[in-house]
């Protein structure tokens, strides 16, 4: 099991989902009134979903300032909920055939076949692990 298979719904969580999805980080250099670099971070489509200015002290732990802006960004009002918020989870989901249902107190859930399985005390959550399965097979983005 990964561990995005037990990840609450949050932060950390979005961060997996949008690496999936094709989400990426650009660093630019800028040196430039104490900014080093630029922290960029665009959506699957290469839109700008999120800005950091990165000065030579964020520098000094640099894959704990990329860690931090991930999580930033993924606490973006801006930012879609799809762990969160059904329609946000159906959208990313796009045509892939999916099921969801509930059984006692967790909801199941299956994306583009029933291997794909996954569950979670949300809808949302539920199918949003069920596609992070699928994902993990079908979607080839550097990084994860």
């Amino acid at each position: 099991m990964t561990d995005w298979q037990n990840l609450p719904s949050g932060p950390a969580l979005r961060h997996q989902i949008a690496r999936s999805a094709g989400w990426h980080m650009r660093k630019i250099p800028v040196s430039t009134n104490g900014v080093e670099y630029d922290f960029f971070i665009y959506d699957n489509d290469d839109r700008l979903a999120y800005h950091r200015e990165v000065t030579s002290a964020d520098l000094e732990n640099e894959a704990q300032t990329e860690d931090e802006t991930w999580l930033a960004a993924m606490e973006d009002e801006d930012t879609p909920r799809w762990d969160e918020d059904l329609d946000d989870a159906l959208w990313l989901i796009d045509r892939n055939p999916y099921k969801l249902w509930q059984s006692e107190d967790q909801f199941h859930a299956w994306v583009g076949e029933e291997q794909y399985a996954a569950q979670g005390d949300t809808e949302p959550l539920a199918l949003i692990r069920a596609w992070l399965s699928w994902a993990d097979e079908h979607l080839h983005y550097s990084g994860y």
